[in-house]
């Protein structure tokens, strides 16, 4: 879903989007938490539809940016780590859209 060769991943937050019923890749991005923009990242997880199975993983800085509102739509997905992801840390992340319990894929 995410690699170097498929030229989509990036410094920040990378994030896949996958059907939850059907497996299919719905999307890929990443989303700089060191020289950009918060706001991309916020927007994006407001559009994530319920069903949706969410992957994100970090590479160098996903925390700088990242502020209350982009922690807490995380934590909605499913994460129990995001509120105390820090700078360089290193996090992989499964969850979903209307997950109704804490996601035991984290670390």
């Amino acid at each position: 879903l995410m690699s170097g060769v498929k030229n989509n991943v990036g410094r920040g937050i990378n994030t896949a989007l996958v059907n939850g019923k059907t497996g299919e890749l719905l999307d890929t991005k990443f989303f700089d938490m060191w020289g950009g923009d918060v706001a991309p990242l916020i927007e994006f997880l407001k559009t994530i539809q319920d069903g949706t199975i969410v992957l994100m993983a970090t590479y160098d800085d996903g925390a700088t940016k990242l502020n209350e509102e982009a922690r807490k739509l995380i934590a909605e997905l499913g994460s129990t780590s995001i509120t105390n992801l820090g700078f360089r840390d290193n996090w992989v992340f499964c969850g979903g859209k209307g997950i109704k319990t804490k996601s035991p894929f984290e670390q």
